[in-house]
């Protein structure tokens, strides 16, 4: 009965750190499930158990940024779920999380190593269409991106996406937030046409969502402001920009964002030689990325400052 007490003791905690979790409380979290994993540790042949509450603590110490803590929690999740039952498909989950871990460490060849065996694993579990595997794409194509591999990077997300669209539809909002990554891809290898297309895309999509994200909009417009610049278009630039700015400004939630688009603003007035309006959209960006809490040695807000020495300058002189 002892054996019984403790058990639903583990039980209790496992489930109510996976509440907290769940409602973005990890610092609560992490000290219930960290209990729990005490008392499954004193329990004989219960590795299944103890690796599903490492495989929690191995993402609550992701969200907390100490990914090497995360890997240890992983790897050992990873190597009693397989010792026991082999690669299934919650080997395959942990996997692909040691992957994205392996990503943001910038360790690239691990990662490429952990998704690949993670895509292979779910190929063979649930399906080579499952969502499992679109989400095992994405990250490889993340991947070979940071890598500066564009081919393979792109082959990924495409691959991704179409098992998304197969699952999701044409309209999903996931479907938008992948034809972003793959114009991303086209923008940095300056195919911006097909960038803009991409990027139009996901807009519409987003535009059709009942609880359509204000922000997710705002960013999209910001977007494709890029691409017209890039492309040398200003009057469509400046039209994205605006717009963008419009919208994160009724939110008011990211002032980066609207520093952002001011900074933009600014750099098509002089571009087009318009010192006066450059320095005025200059000035109230700088006012807002201190307003986001950015410090002057941040790149962006260097940038800013760099432009608008650069625009008092050539005012004085005229």
């Amino acid at each position: 009965s002892n054996n019984q007490d403790s058990n639903n003791l583990s039980n209790a905690l496992f489930q109510l750190g996976l509440l907290k979790s769940k409602n973005r409380c990890i610092d609560e979290a992490l000290p219930l499930l960290q209990e729990a994993l005490k008392i499954r540790r004193m329990q004989d042949d219960n590795e299944l158990e103890i690796s599903e509450v490492l495989f929690q603590i191995g993402c609550i110490h992701e969200a907390k940024k100490d990914y090497l803590e995360s890997l240890v929690c992983l790897e050992e999740s990873l190597q009693l779920r397989q010792s026991i039952v082999g690669d299934d498909e919650i080997a395959g989950d942990t996997m692909l999380k040691i992957g994205e871990v392996h990503r943001i460490r910038q360790e690239f060849d691990l990662a490429v190593e952990t998704l690949t065996k993670a895509l292979e694993t779910f190929k063979s579990t649930v399906g080579e269409e499952h969502l499992s595997v679109a989400n095992t794409l994405r990250n490889l194509g993340y991947v070979c991106d940071a890598k500066h591999d564009y081919r393979e990077a792109m082959k990924f997300h495409k691959q991704g996406l179409n098992i998304l669209k197969i699952n999701l539809g044409s309209n999903h909002v996931s479907i938008a937030a992948s034809l972003d990554d793959i114009a991303g891809i086209y923008q940095k290898v300056s195919k911006y046409e097909k960038a803009l297309k991409c990027l139009e895309e996901s807009l519409r999509i987003r535009k059709l969502q009942k609880d359509c994200d204000g922000m997710e909009i705002a960013t999209n417009l910001f977007g494709m402001g890029i691409i017209y610049a890039a492309n040398n278009d200003n009057d469509k630039a400046m039209e994205c920009y605006h717009s963008s700015l419009e919208i994160s400004c009724q939110i008011g939630s990211n002032p980066k964002l609207e520093a952002q688009a001011l900074h933009q603003i600014g750099c098509v007035y002089a571009a087009l030689f318009n010192y006066r309006d450059a320095l005025q959209n200059w000035r109230t960006s700088l006012s807002k990325y201190r307003e986001a809490g950015l410090d002057d040695d941040h790149y962006m807000v260097a940038c800013t400052l760099g432009n608008i020495e650069m625009a008092e300058n050539v005012l004085a002189v005229n």
